[in-house]
């Protein structure tokens, strides 16, 4: 990948000192510029092994990059294009023993990078990786496979994947270069435990280094000498308790500020296990020799305790002052995260980004000390265990007291706070006064924020670096702060910290508030750019400017089929050289029309585009109204638009009605004669006395606004009729014309039929009448609506209707079936209930009588259809539902009329349940046995009203007789199994587990009793039935055993004698794919392969499952628990349509589901040492070859033959042979082969077949029948003839190879002899050879001379960019007519020239226009290749001052030249090959000239090196003047192949300039003796 350049400007033209007329028709080529893309990335870095990434650290003075990954070491330059890499793993290692000689199996292990840091003082990388023991060396800043230094005895970082270590440079005691690092303990599964290594005590937990380039590098800075354990170091406190192992420390950040070391850490709050955890910032004095300064003070970011991520850096000139700090002063940023859990030091998704001055902390670390002095606070916990004393020592690098706990937390409020947002890294960056805070996620984005202050901040712009894969948290900026290097796990991308170039208005520039950006206002190319790009207009950017504005137009709005002149009032206009210009964006058109600006400068008139064409464009929009554009002014020949606004076309004519017509801003009118909206009245109106004209009309009369419309006024809020009845109806009306409306209609659309009835205007004009109608529908749907219109005149124009009036019809038989229902309809309906057992309206019940619920009517037979529970606890209070018909119509009609077994059920409690009719709800009474019986329902207490149930209610007493299992993770979602005896019983079923108290007899603490106190957590309800429940178990607060309580309503239960014990949850060490020497996991889509996980308490999880993730979906398998160390799953299975697998194999992202401990749930991803589980195609098992795929076994072992990619695939029972309907043991298994041992004895058929068939079953899912197995073992029953017949041939095969042998041993001493001749001819032959050889090699070593680097103190001469670019783009000419003046015979013409030379200049500034001249010469036949050279040259000149406009007339020509390429007869493999039109021979100009930076600085220096010292190899030997053939040629066709002897003459050419006579070694002269 190139290297990226400026874009380019007029300023390279007046560089080089081009004639200012020239530049219209030839200015010279400047470099290729970057073309300005909305994608913020510039260039991405990827391995293609896949190396995870550690660390990456980039050199300040000359921008490259370094990045520490697992097994490997690059540098980058600043574009990512890899210059060195070293290999740094795997290697063997065994935890067990140090890098030399190892007892122990030393499997080969992954190297991590742990530290990565540049020493600029001294040339120096400085790596520390994982393996032996997390041993330091430092390699060559220039060439990183150079080792400088190595140290093998020093142990310096973690050994482990996942355990944190932290490093930076700083000053130590006596001022000496020093490294400071924080180490987490790595913990490793030895002999079956976990553990640490035996040489963890040589790695403190904070230590700082010396760098003092002697054999002790990486060896404490100052150590005390013995018996004394003081220095530059600090351990875990020796001891009885091992807290290296019980109270981890993991290290996030750190830095040095003044004379201060400063590490960032989440720890416990204390060393008890179960508290919970917070961050905390460790400070020591850089001249400390014995580290007593070394303080820890808890960090606080509100309800934020976790910290993900840090940064130092400086904050903007208006944020510092609302801190109360000087401009660029600095400060330390975090990231924070809540946590799970109350005891949990796992983050979720809610973070907060803080920011904490260094004076604070400074400040408080300071007073800390002050109140220790005094005698308050204690030692740090894990380091030792005393008290403060008082004491008179004020140094705060020598106190009195050492490893103080400061009791006074560092605080701050969060700036900024995300919901469901997973913060991994920050960095922060200050740009015209303004802060920019660049934040990392877990999801593989970076979030740009402003801060506006110290509570407050925004953001601003969000770039999707690499989606779902976190954001290594650090994130470093180039040297001039232009770029962010952005890591993930397996790239690294170098990000643009602005994005101008992907806002193309000012509005949006300056709208989107990114600090960088501000708008550019050009004449030729207005944009948005940073600052220092704007270098030839003015600069606004968002905090103190404004955009250019449109304040009105006049007119507002216009009908689209008229034509008229705008004035657009513009704020802010710029002053700009060339004509404006209007553009109409309509649809994905854009019209243009002239505009002109008039005087005062703030007004412009613009025409709007002819009618046609305007219509033509709005065809798809022509049903709207109106229609809206946006209206632009540009600069002629500029895309991008000064200022814009809506501009409204509209279409009186497509109004339907009065009202419409009237309530817009259109000024349309209504003609009333002809039902029509109109923009002109006088052309399209009948009679204009009659018309309405909107409020905005222009034109004059009576009736104005659609308050005078003729219209419909509903007189009733509803209508309502029954289908089958007749209704006459009345309506209001308003504005009637008499003495145009002569008559009148009714229409009626019920169901879709039209029905219409005669209407009549009453006399008072304020009524119309319609003639009685039958309102009819046979749908069987309960209510239809009909619309309802009045027509008028011979037309039938309806009247307006601005709340449509529609008849609502019904059918009561529809809206209830039963007695109960129909009676509690809306009376509006007037249903009742009919005799024959139909709900109707009284005129439509044609039998018997007829009853509504106006006269308190009980519908008979109620009936009880079911209910739940079925039983109830003997306490009560089981709130029982009871559904039936004809429950009673109110509630009073049941309330106290319901009786459960003969006792009282209470429904008062339940008022707002009852559903008339039809539901009721009541809660039983306390019984003192168990007893049953019927629910009985008395409706109001009438006995001829009685509903019983059909089903028994029983009162019961539940059991609890054991539990399964009886231990669970203490993160809960164990599934719990509880068997008893009327489980079922209640309305609410509630599973507690209560934790046992503590013994407190005797104690009068009252902190004691109320820890004693139990500790009640729920289990959530999931199965209930009379025999079992199952709960899931909530978290817990601690481990322990506890008491299972279940409640059934108010009765209590607890299980005595079997406790639920809580335990730690598990944990997983490691997953392999064998327990010998399984390394990685993996399976293929067919699943079935093991997977072995080793960790603690596994077996605790009653159903654990494996987690695979492909795509955006899990796919699952079952696990089964052989103890409480070691679990075997099985791979899961993948559709075929999911796992479509590429070139290589997929590395997918995997977990473990174990109830509810969430932290397994992505356990790859957290911990990754775990690493990926690897997807492999299937194996493939061929079929037998022989004929009829029937194969002979004849041997002991049967081969098979596959295709097998899948490395984990070697387990013994993943692939099964069953020969017939019996195994055939396998006993090895390859790439390309499977052996297995058949049965002694031919087995028996599972087929028809006459031999047995068979099957391989891969993964105990996928079977392959590859054919059938013959055995070989009958018995050869052959004839006498047959047997003397063989006898004969056998005895007469005897003699002929008797003669054979004796022939070949007669003839053996011969072919000795002549071997012997020819290996010493071939000896002397190569002796011959290696002489020569080994003369020209010498030769070649001490005679080639390389060329310095400094020719005479001058260096190697490079053309200047001038000359380089005349040469390339002019190699033929002496004399450049771009650079000098216009020759004109007649010097009174010159002015007509310029002029015309200016005119041509904006032409060729015309796209439409330029490329019309393009494809016009190269359609001309006499336009030959010559002149096609010398016009793209001239072209890419007169083009260079724009060069984005050139990039779009290139692409433009590009894309033309591909399309024609690839239709009729043209040949896409010979494109760009020949270079026959002009875009051809402008883009190799164009790309060579983007190197000159490249060559001049970095690639033209090594070749030309190379150049000469191969040409000076070729003049070694002897040359053919004629042939120009060479001894030592590098070309085997210009090769001498015959040995001449010479002799060597040296010259020397000087040549004498203004300055120094500058000599030079020509070249060496051969001559043949």
């Amino acid at each position: 990948m190139l290297p990226t350049t400026e874009l380019c400007t007029m300023t390279h033209a007046k560089k080089f000192g081009f004639n200012s007329l020239g530049v219209a028709c030839a200015l010279l080529l400047c470099l290729f510029p970057s073309c300005h893309s909305d994608d913020q990335i510039v260039t991405e870095f990827r391995d293609d092994g896949a190396h995870l990434f550690n660390n990456i650290e980039v050199n300040p003075s000359n921008g490259i990059v370094y990045v520490g990954a697992v097994n490997k070491v690059y540098k980058l330059n600043p574009n990512l294009l890899t210059w060195n890499a070293v290999i740094t793993g795997p290697f063997p290692d065994s935890i067990k023993c140090l890098q030399g000689e190892c007892k122990y199996e030393k499997p080969l292990t992954d190297n991590f990078n742990k530290i990565l840091l540049v020493d600029e003082d001294r040339d120096w990388l400085i790596v520390c990786g994982s393996i032996f023991q997390g041993v330091c060396e430092v390699k060559d800043l220039n060439n990183v496979s150079r080792i400088v230094r190595k140290q093998d005895s020093q142990f310096v970082a973690a050994s482990n994947a996942t355990a944190s270590t932290v490093g930076f440079l700083s000053k130590g005691p006596y001022q000496q270069a020093v490294l400071v690092v924080g180490t987490t303990v790595a913990t490793h599964v030895i002999d079956g435990r976990i553990d640490v290594s035996q040489y963890w005590g040589k790695i403190p937990a904070v230590s700082s280094r010396t760098l003092n380039d002697t054999a002790s590098i990486f060896d404490f800075a100052v150590k005390s000498p013995p018996p004394s354990d003081k220095g530059t170091f600090v351990h875990f406190q020796r001891g009885g308790t091992r807290y290296e192992l019980t109270y981890p420390i993991e290290y996030i950040y750190g830095f040095t500020d003044n004379d201060f070391n400063y590490l960032l850490t989440i720890q416990r709050q204390s060393l008890e296990v179960g508290t919970p955890y917070i961050s905390k910032i460790v400070r020591f004095c850089q001249s400390d020799v014995e580290f007593n300064s070394f303080t820890e003070m808890q960090l606080n970011c509100g309800d934020y305790p976790l910290l993900q991520a840090a940064s130092v850096g400086p904050l903007g000139k208006e944020l510092a002052a609302k801190y109360s700090m000087s401009a660029n002063a600095k400060v330390l940023l975090g990231v924070f995260a809540k946590s799970s859990s109350s005891h949990s030091g796992i983050p979720v998704s809610d973070a907060a980004l803080c920011i904490f001055k260094i004076y604070d902390i400074d400040k408080t670390f300071n007073q800390s000390h002050q109140q220790c002095n005094e005698g308050y606070g204690s030692s740090i916990s894990w380091i030792s265990s005393l008290n403060c004393y008082k004491s008179v020592s004020d140094s705060l690098c020598k106190p009195d007291f050492a490893y103080l706990n400061g009791t006074v937390p560092i605080s701050s409020s969060p700036t900024a706070t995300f919901t469901d947002t997973f913060l991994t890294a920050v960095a922060v960056n200050s740009i015209h006064n303004d802060t920019v805070v660049f934040l990392g996620t877990r999801n593989g984005t970076i979030m740009k924020l402003n801060i506006n202050s110290p509570t407050s901040a925004y953001v601003y712009d969000e770039v999707v670096v690499d989606a779902g894969s976190p954001v290594n948290s650090d994130l470093n900026f180039d040297p001039e702060q232009q770029h962010l290097y952005v890591m993930t796990e397996y790239k690294l991308s170098k990000l643009r910290v602005q994005s101008c170039y992907g806002h193309v208005t000012c509005s949006e520039c300056l709208g989107a508030r990114d600090a960088y950006c501000g708008w550019c206002f050009t004449d030729n190319n207005s944009r948005c750019s940073m600052q220092g790009e704007c270098l030839a207009g003015d600069w606004v950017y968002y905090r103190n400017s404004y955009c250019a504005a449109i304040d009105r137009v006049e007119p507002q709005h216009l009908q689209v089929t008229q034509k008229k002149t705008l004035k657009i009032y513009v704020s802010n206009l710029p002053a700009v050289e060339r004509a404006f210009i209007c553009v109409f964006d309509v649809g994905l058109r854009h019209l243009e029309t002239v505009a002109v600006k008039q005087e005062g400068g703030s007004v412009i008139s613009c025409s709007t585009p002819d009618t046609d064409r305007l219509i033509a464009t709005l065809v798809p929009s022509l049903e709207e109204e109106f229609y809206t554009t946006k209206l632009a002014v540009r600069v002629s020949g500029n895309d991008v638009d000064i200022v814009s606004t809506n501009f409204t076309f509209f279409d009186c004519s497509r109004y339907r009605s009065c009202y419409g017509c009237m309530e817009n801003n259109f000024g349309c009118t209504w003609c009333t004669s002809t039902g029509r909206c109109t923009h002109n009245p006088d052309q399209y109106c009948e009679d204009r006395a009659d018309n309405v004209h909107s409020a905005s009309s222009v034109s004059v009369g009576q009736h104005r606004g659609s308050l005078d419309c003729p219209m419909i006024i509903q007189t009733s809020a509803e209508i309502l009729v029954a289908s089958g009845e007749y209704m006459q109806l009345l309506v209001g009306v308003r504005n009637l014309l008499p003495a145009l409306m002569t008559s009148y209609d009714c229409q009626f659309n019920i169901d879709g039929i039209i029905t219409e009835t005669d209407a009549y205007l009453n006399e008072s004009a304020e009524t119309i009448s319609c003639e009685s109608a039958l309102f009819q529908y046979s749908r069987k749907v309960d209510i239809v609506k009909a619309p309802f219109a009045v027509v008028w005149g011979i037309k039938k124009l309806p009247l307006d209707d601005k709340n449509p009036v529609d008849v609502t019809v019904y059918k009561c038989s529809e809206m209830a079936a039963l007695c109960g229902g129909c009676l509690l309809l809306d009376p509006k309906y007037h249903c009742g209930w009919c005799d024959d057992g139909t709900c109707n309206t009284q005129k439509q019940c044609l039998s018997g009588p007829w009853f509504d619920s106006i006269n308190g009517t009980i519908c008979a037979n109620p009936v009880i259809t079911n209910f739940s529970p079925t039983s109830s606890p003997l306490e009560g209070e089981t709130v029982i539902t009871i559904e039936g018909s004809n429950l009673g119509i109110s509630f009073d009609d049941i309330s106290p009329y319901v009786t459960v077994a003969e006792q009282p059920c209470n429904c008062s409690a339940y008022r707002d349940l009852y559903v008339p009719a039809s539901r009721i709800v009541c809660s039983t009474s306390r019984v003192r046995s168990i007893t049953s019986g019927d629910i009985v329902v008395l409706v109001r207490g009438d006995s001829r009203y009685v509903a019983t149930s059909t089903e028994i209610f029983s009162y019961v007493d539940p059991q609890l007789e054991g539990i399964y299992p009886t231990v669970g993770p203490q993160s809960g979602g164990t599934k719990l199994t509880i068997a008893g005896q009327y489980l079922d019983a209640g309305s609410s079923v509630k599973v507690f587990i209560i934790s046992q108290p503590k013994d407190t007899a005797g104690s009068d603490s009252r902190v004691e009793k109320r820890q004693a106190t139990a500790v009640e957590q729920s289990c959530s309800v999931v199965y209930q039935n009379s025999s079992h429940l199952i709960c899931l178990t909530s978290e817990a607060k601690g481990t322990g055993s506890a008491i299972v309580q279940v409640k059934f309503d108010k009765a209590v239960k607890n299980l005595l004698g079997i406790p639920f014990e809580y335990k730690q949850d598990p944990y997983i060490n490691s997953t392999a794919s064998s327990l010998e020497n399984g390394k990685g996991i993996g399976g293929i889509p067919s699943g079935g392969l093991k997977v072995y996980v080793q960790g603690y308490n596994l077996d605790i999880i009653l159903s654990p499952k494996l987690r695979v993730i492909l795509g955006n979906r899990d796919y699952k398998s079952d696990c089964v628990c052989l103890n409480s160390t070691l679990m075997v799953c099985d791979s899961p299975q993948f559709p075929a349509a999911a796992a479509v697998l590429g070139e290589r194999p997929q590395a997918l992202e995997y977990g473990f589901i174990m109830d509810n401990v969430f932290s397994l749930l992505n356990a790859s991803s957290q911990q990754e040492a775990l690493g990926k589980f690897t997807l492999y195609p299937d194996p493939v098992v061929h079929s037998f070859s022989e004929v009829g795929q029937i194969k002979k076994y004849k041997t002991d072992y049967l081969a098979i033959s596959i295709d097998n990619q899948c490395e984990v695939c070697n387990q013994e029972d993943f692939f099964k042979v069953w020969i017939g309907q019996e195994p055939c043991n396998v006993s090895s298994v390859a790439a390309t082969l499977i052996n297995c041992i058949p049965p002694a004895v031919q087995p028996g058929r599972d087929t028809k077949e006459q031999y047995p068939d068979v099957t391989v079953v891969v993964g105990g899912v996928r079977k392959y029948v590859i054919g059938y197995l013959q055995y070989d073992t009958e018995d050869l029953l052959l004839p006498i003839w047959a047997i003397i017949l063989i006898v004969t041939v056998g005895v007469l095969l005897i003699l002929v190879i008797i003669i054979v042998v004796v022939k070949y041993c007669m003839n053996m001493s011969e072919s000795e002899k002549e071997a012997k001749t020819m290996r010493q001819r071939f000896d002397w032959i190569e002796m011959q050879v290696a002489a020569e050889c080994k003369d020209a090699f010498a030769e070649l070593q001490t005679d080639v001379t390389f060329p310095s680097e400094d020719v005479s103190g001058f260096g190697i001469l490079f053309h200047d960019y001038k000359n380089y670019a005349l040469k390339v783009l002019f190699p033929n000419e002496l004399n450049y007519a771009v650079l000098g003046d216009i020759e004109v015979e007649d010097e009174t013409r010159r002015p007509v020239i310029n002029k015309a030379l200016s005119q041509f200049s904006q032409l060729i500034d015309n796209k439409t226009f330029l490329l019309l001249f393009v494809r016009t010469l190269e359609s001309d036949k006499y336009f030959t290749m010559k002149d096609r050279n010398v016009f793209a040259s001239y072209l890419m000149v007169a083009l260079q001052g724009n060069m984005e406009y050139c990039t779009d007339i290139l692409k433009t020509l590009l894309a033309d030249l591909i399309e024609k390429s690839m239709q009729g007869n043209g040949n896409p493999k010979v494109l760009l090959r020949r270079t026959e039109s002009v875009a051809e021979k402008m883009l190799p100009a164009w790309f060579t000239f983007l190197l000159y930076p490249l060559l001049k600085d970095h690639v033209g220096q090594p070749l030309y090196k190379l150049c000469v010292a191969i040409q000076q190899v070729i003049d070694l030997g002897p040359m053919d003047a004629i042939t120009g053939e060479a001894k030592y040629s590098l070309s085997e066709e210009k090769l001498i192949r015959v040995q001449i002897d010479y002799k060597s003459i040296v010259s020397t050419n000087c040549r004498q300039s203004e300055i120094i006579t500058l000599c030079v070694i020509s070249g060496l002269f051969k001559t043949s003796m």
